[in-house]
């Protein structure tokens, strides 16, 4: 049975996605597929498969209170990451959203025990330098998250402006602490935006979000998250090839950018 979007977003999800930046998408992936993948992911970190920030491989070596403890490009290590990374469910909600087909570019997986740090409010097409279109993330929880375990903060409607640089250079370039960006328009508040287990936070690339830190003594806040441009984007950064289709073929002709980005010449992206 084809899958289309009408049948699982709503006009009025997307009005708010076209307004706010974001829309908030239940059932795109059932019950035992939301405990297949936290199963595979308690037993991915076990296994010593996983790589983290700064290609560390042991989980221990992670001081959780100032790095975040995540799984970066899981969908290279398991044919079954690729296959939620591809959900076809998800696709549909993207093409309805990108108004064009998608491309994966990125998966990540959060652990976010007990005590561990938030992320400071940054955008995400700083990192994949994604044009003419920015990126949209489709953020899966895998826990119910919301202010007590460390949910997601964004500045709605900030999806319409202009990417906001830190400065080059300083302390905050690739440190998230409360925000990486410099002169954060302090007139626009940041909102929480709880999402319960098997829910999916679409966002766009532009919209300023992060999250708090996990303030809870007994529960995680895991999220599967996949990071996604349209077919017809012209770049993406290094870090992000190959680039998949929805088919799960390698696309091999979207270009790196070269010459800088919004963020000056000697900006081109980076791991997010």
């Amino acid at each position: 049975m084809m899958i289309t979007a009408p049948d699982i977003i709503t006009p009025e999800q997307k009005a708010q996605f076209a307004e706010l930046g974001y829309c908030v998408v239940a059932g795109l992936f059932t019950e035992p597929e939301i405990q297949e993948i936290e199963d595979f992911f308690e037993e991915f970190q076990r296994s010593g498969a996983a790589v983290y920030d700064g290609n560390i491989k042991n989980l221990e070596e992670i001081d959780m209170t100032k790095q975040q403890v995540r799984a970066m490009q899981p969908h290279r290590y398991s044919s079954k990451v690729v296959e939620w990374f591809l959900n076809a469910r998800v696709a549909a909600v993207l093409e309805e959203l990108l108004g064009k087909p998608a491309l994966g570019a990125q998966t990540m997986y959060y652990f976010k025990p007990p005590g561990a740090k938030g992320q400071g409010m940054h955008q995400d097409n700083f990192y994949l330098l994604s044009k003419p279109a920015t990126c949209i993330a489709a953020w899966t929880a895998i826990d119910t998250a919301d202010l007590d375990n460390g949910c997601m903060y964004v500045v709605p409607g900030s999806h319409r402006g202009n990417i906001l640089c830190p400065e080059e250079g300083g302390e905050k370039w690739m440190s998230y602490g409360d925000t990486h960006i410099t002169k954060f328009p302090r007139e626009q508040k940041p909102v929480p935006v709880p999402v319960k287990r098997g829910e999916t936070l679409f966002f766009g690339g532009n919209l300023i979000h992060g999250s708090g830190p996990n303030r809870t003594k007994d529960r995680s806040r895991r999220t599967f998250i996949g990071h996604y441009i349209d077919e017809a984007s012209d770049q993406v950064a290094r870090f992000y090839q190959p680039l998949l289709n929805m088919r799960g073929e390698v696309v091999g002709d979207v270009q790196i950018p070269e010459g800088g980005g919004p963020c000056g010449d000697g900006w081109q992206g980076a791991v997010h």
